[in-house]
């Protein structure tokens, strides 16, 4: 813990927002020689007045912590910053480094005068006012650059306050040598006091916790009898929770035991650090929670290909809130995030146009499970190709064929795909052809499509959606009898076998009313072989072709008389 208070010690010590404004006013100086100069103390904006004079306090440097008031109608400078550092010591409150406008032109929605910025309060339970507000004032300089100080409403208020000079809980209990020993310009007693006021704090805030759970518990219990034994909560959660309640409470609680601004203002970036980290330590907690009896609400249902995007989407929301985190915490740092964030945008975009086809399938496993074509199990044809599915993954989708081989399709162009769903369809069709010979006797024909007809109604397992016997067409030696209906089965499996079975009944049907199928023929001309030579050839042909044959075989056989 005292390792961790040092390092912010030495990261709040360091004023991100002005140096970095300084950096940018000297690329805009020698861009520009015309351009406003910056102001050498940083006080250009609210906050960085703010952290400027919170640092000259922890140096104890008094001359550099009037550069931020505006002592200008004061006629005792130094009995007035003590005044001020007293009364921010024993009950001062400084707005978190995002609520301090970082805009030159300060925070022009505040309902206050535009050059008067609120940046904190001072309790004066004394007076008929219970709060001073701390504001701050835009100045105009002689060289025309605008800074912003605290006004001289504030240390007139200040100056009329009635100090408690009674000392406090620090004062009493910690060493004198502590407090007057400092770390950077911090006071070691004071960080001690509030190293113990913390561990109190979250040891109470614990206990507090782990109370509340086991009351909601047993009142979830009590209320829902019907249900499972179990709080959809677990207690996992109790930890998180206490740790935001010690980030609440540890800001008071400094006030009341009398640690000084400097290591308050230190203190509660730490507890403003604390709270956002156990904020979504507790969003995370419970949103593993939700999404595990999701997946267990998934997989009870028979709906697997739903883990894979649930896993990603936990992951996506995990990410988002980590993101936005690390951009408050840095923000309450007092770093400056406009340049990073317009960076991360720029690195966003080149991120995707690099992974396009990734977000493609991520897009396309989102579509696949949400539109839900087929599930993992259902049989379907796409393309050239037909399987069962195996797995919906969160880039591809992976099917067995009937040959069984595994294929593995992106998910962006299954989702594009026309897609057949065999398993969800919700009756068989039967349809054959059966060849009657066409020299069968018509009544004979009759009376078996007829037959036939009152077969396929009457079988248990058709319906009424279509039910007919027909001839279809004719073919030169059969007649076409078409049968069709529609059957009630289980599934592939089942209407093989009934299939089967009908067609074996109607062959049957056929064979007692004395009808037979149409068998393909052929011709074969028996005689005597015939000679194919030169000297019978005129005796092969036909009698036009005879005489035309001869004619050229006879000019054929003339000499050429030609040179």
């Amino acid at each position: 813990m005292m390792a961790l208070f040092a390092l912010l010690m030495v990261i709040t010590s360091v004023k991100p927002t002005t140096v970095w404004a300084a950096d940018s006013s000297k690329s805009a100086s020698s861009a520009n020689s015309t351009a406003t100069p910056q102001d050498t103390f940083g006080r250009d904006t609210p906050r960085g007045s703010v952290q400027g004079f919170i640092q000259a306090l922890a140096k104890s440097d008094w001359m550099l912590a009037s550069r931020y008031v505006d002592l200008s109608s004061t006629k005792d400078p130094s009995g007035t910053l003590e005044s001020l550092k007293s009364a921010l010591d024993s009950g001062g409150r400084i707005n978190e480094q995002l609520q301090i406008s970082n805009d030159p032109t300060g925070n022009l929605d505040d309902k206050l005068a535009p050059n008067l910025d609120k940046v904190g309060e001072i309790n004066n339970p004394t007076a008929d006012k219970k709060s001073i507000d701390i504001l701050m004032q835009r100045v105009k300089q002689s060289n025309g650059t605008n800074i912003w100080l605290i006004s001289q409403q504030t240390l007139q208020e200040v100056a009329s306050l009635s100090l408690v000079t009674q000392p406090t809980l620090v004062e009493k209990y910690i060493p004198k040598q502590w407090i007057e020993k400092d770390i950077k310009g911090y006071s070691l007693g004071h960080i001690a006091a509030v190293i113990a006021l913390m561990i109190a704090t979250y040891l109470a805030c614990l206990l507090i916790s782990q109370i509340l759970y086991m009351i909601i518990t047993r009142i979830y219990l009590a209320t829902h009898p019907d249900k499972e034994k179990q709080f959809p909560i677990d207690g996992r959660v109790v930890v998180p929770a206490a740790m935001v309640l010690t980030a609440v409470i540890i800001k008071e609680a400094m006030i009341l035991v009398g640690i000084n601004l400097v290591v308050r203002n230190m203190a509660s970036n730490l507890a403003d650090i604390l709270s956002w980290v156990s904020m979504v330590w507790l969003i995370l907690r419970i949103l593993d929670l939700i999404f595990k009896r999701a997946e267990n609400y998934a997989s009870n249902n028979h709906h697997p290909e739903r883990l894979s995007v649930l896993n990603l989407l936990r992951k996506v929301v995990k990410l988002i809130l980590i993101a936005i985190a690390t951009i408050v915490i840095l923000g309450n740092l007092g770093y400056d995030l406009t340049t990073g964030i317009a960076a991360l945008g720029i690195g966003g975009v080149a991120l995707a146009l690099g992974a396009q086809k990734t977000v493609e399938n991520l897009v396309g496993s989102v579509s696949v499970v949400a539109d839900q074509p087929v599930n993992v199990g259902d049989y379907c044809r796409f393309g050239t190709q037909e399987g069962t599915v195996e797995d919906i993954g969160i880039r591809s989708t992976r099917l067995r064929t009937t040959d069984r081989t595994v294929v593995t399709i992106p998910n962006g162009n299954f989702s594009s795909m026309s897609i057949e769903n065999v398993s969800q369809r919700d009756m068989f069709h039967f349809s054959q052809v059966f060849y009657i010979s066409r020299d069968s006797d018509i009544d004979k024909l009759r009376e078996f499509m007829e037959q036939t007809q009152i077969y396929i109604t009457n079988h248990p397992d058709t319906n009424s959606v279509w039910n007919q016997v027909r001839i279809s067409g004719t073919q030169q030696d059969a007649y076409l009898v078409e049968v069709r209906c529609y059957l009630n089965v289980k599934g592939a499996m089942d209407f093989n076998q009934k299939q089967t079975d009908m067609i074996l009944k109607i062959a049957e049907m056929m064979k007692e009313v004395g009808l037979k199928n149409a068998l393909p023929t052929s011709r074969v001309m028996m005689g005597k072989p015939i000679d194919i030579t030169y000297s019978n050839f005129a005796n092969t042909v036909p009698v036009k072709d005879k005489v035309a044959g001869s004619e050229k075989l006879a000019q054929s056989d003339k000499p050429d008389t030609k040179p």
